[in-house]
């Protein structure tokens, strides 16, 4: 091997290292991507996004973004309670995730770990309040308490808020609203290539330049999922 070609290796394996090294560190949290994903937990499009684009990135990019999950969907209140697109069993559905995810308070990992097992299981009540909930530290006790009183109306006028101030409707379920701007261009982004809108932000607006290839859009991080 001669000197520039040793010269070049160098430099190359020093490049790859600091990319690592970058990649590795910590972010501090006022850098992080502000992510909020409105859904419904009977929303046929809701699950299938979860389930096959969010679940499968979430372990590479949960150090660089701020994950929240509100289920509420095209629903609304009423003096009687709620009204939802798919029905009362949506409607019920919906509580219980905002219950979960109150009881688990911001622990995204956490809320994501219930997330995929309960939209796996959607059809199966009884295992999605007994094993999903169980997974995650929680009782079924617990969770129908919640679901079934005040409390869980509380939490769903609270999604319902949430909803509608910041997605305008929602027209779409799921809903994306990155750094708490809602647009169309994002909102069709993330439906139809997830990975490359999270790589814009990171790269363009929060300035994390080795988390992705800025060339094809593709997460750098090496985590496997």
């Amino acid at each position: 091997m001669n000197m520039k070609t040793c010269f070049a290796f160098l430099i190359c394996i020093m490049s790859i290292a600091v990319m690592n090294a970058t990649t590795d560190a910590p972010v501090p949290q006022q850098n992080k991507l502000d992510l909020a994903i409105y859904y419904s937990a009977r929303s046929t499009d809701s699950i299938k996004f979860i389930l096959t684009k969010l679940k499968p990135l979430y372990c590479k990019i949960q150090k660089y973004v701020i994950l929240n999950l509100v289920p509420f969907g095209k629903g609304y209140s009423t003096n009687i309670g709620f009204f939802c697109q798919n029905g009362r069993i949506e409607c019920r559905a919906n509580t219980i995730h905002n219950c979960v995810f109150d009881k688990l308070s911001r622990n995204s990992t956490a809320h994501m770990e219930y997330l995929s097992c309960a939209l796996k299981h959607v059809d199966n009540t009884i295992h999605i309040e007994e094993m999903c909930a169980g997974r995650i530290g929680l009782s079924i006790d617990e969770i129908q308490s919640c679901a079934t009183s005040r409390e869980g109306y509380l939490l769903m006028l609270e999604a319902e808020i949430q909803t509608k101030d910041q997605t305008h409707g929602p027209r779409f379920v799921p809903s994306f609203v990155f750094d708490e701007f809602y647009n169309e261009r994002d909102q069709k982004l993330a439906t139809t290539d997830f990975e490359a809108i999270l790589c814009e932000k990171l790269i363009n607006d929060h300035g994390l330049t080795n988390v992705c290839n800025n060339i094809n859009n593709v997460l750098r991080v090496n985590e496997v999922c």
